[in-house]
């Protein structure tokens, strides 16, 4: 009864459950083949970047895990994650246009460009998997890594109660302003197939207008101002990951400093303590999960190369 409760409630858990549409494109082995190999040139880029301008990042989530468990990707891995400290992210925004506007774009809350989640991300051009959320909207269709800045926690753990839950609320309106901004009959149709698929839209809709007299950018700078905490702290988070504000909050040394790992054939920049940071997300990650188990992310089309696509009419 939880199980279901926490789904209805939860947007991307609706998702997990909700049954294949016609309008999500499942990928080829092929299509994962170009897809892994656009993941690859776009994170060689961004660590290129990084090196040069001393900005720290470090592969999150999967990525991380690929690289301790498969040395490189997860065969059915369909996203790339990083991390890095809020203050470096605002670091690497400031050279974005310099060292990489030519072959990418870019999606950041409290930037000069445009604001498509609470967290960053950047897109190469001339491709295409579009998220669902993104579906006919404005914002960039291409394959992307997501970057999620690392916060500051408070130690005390009332201060952390109360701004931890706090966060929560004001993510779920903005997130809520952005889905009700940008509703269409295709996401509607797709959550509609379940009962929890159906509550969850409806809330997010209802939730979303009872937020609009305010703009989805202003909320979402308001939560990403929110969460940084600017006195010292030994405790380090993540408050956009999956867990939330509360899901991933460590002593700042298992985040720090990176370290190398394989990843493909060149080494990416790790969590310090990688053993006890994939614990903390995946328990015994070693084990490799029954295909059920296996997140999937949601995708609208398909393209490495959206212009000869185009032409060639494979592409709308």
């Amino acid at each position: 009864m939880f199980k279901k409760l926490r789904s209805a409630f939860s947007t991307r858990k609706a998702m997990q459950s909700t049954p294949p549409s016609d309008i999500v494109h499942e990928l080829s082995t092929e299509e994962m083949k170009q897809l892994h190999d656009c993941f690859l040139e776009i994170l060689k880029d961004i660590d290129k970047v990084c090196s040069k301008h001393d900005i720290c990042y470090l592969a999150a989530g999967g990525t991380a895990l690929g690289s301790v468990r498969h040395k490189g990707f997860i065969p059915w891995d369909d996203d790339v994650d990083i991390l890095m400290p809020h203050d470096d992210l605002k670091k690497f925004i400031e050279v974005f246009d310099e060292e990489l506007s030519d072959k990418y774009e870019m999606t950041a809350p409290n930037s000069p460009y445009p604001l498509e989640s609470m967290i960053s991300a950047v897109y190469k051009k001339n491709t295409l998997k579009a998220s669902f959320s993104t579906y006919k909207t404005p914002f960039p269709q291409g394959i992307h890594i997501d970057i999620f800045p690392i916060e500051k926690v408070p130690k005390n753990p009332i201060i952390r109660f109360f701004k931890g839950y706090t966060a929560m609320a004001l993510q779920y309106l903005a997130v809520s302003a952005l889905f009700y901004k940008y509703r269409n009959p295709q996401k509607k149709e797709l959550f509609y197939q379940t009962a929890a698929g159906k509550f969850n839209y409806n809330l997010r809709c209802f939730v979303g207008f009872l937020t609009s007299f305010m703009s989805p950018e202003k909320w979402g700078n308001a939560f990403d101002n929110y969460v940084q905490w600017h006195r010292d702290s030994d405790l380090r988070g993540v408050p956009t990951d999956m867990g939330h504000y509360f899901g991933h909050i460590m002593p700042k040394e298992v985040y720090f400093p990176a370290q190398k790992g394989p990843f493909e054939d060149f080494q990416i920049n790790l969590p310090a303590d990688t053993d006890a940071y994939l614990k903390n997300q995946y328990g015994d990650y070693m084990r490799i999960p029954d295909e059920s188990e296996r997140e999937k992310h949601y995708s609208v089309g398909f393209s490495v190369n959206l212009e000869k696509d185009r032409a060639e009419g494979k592409i709308l």
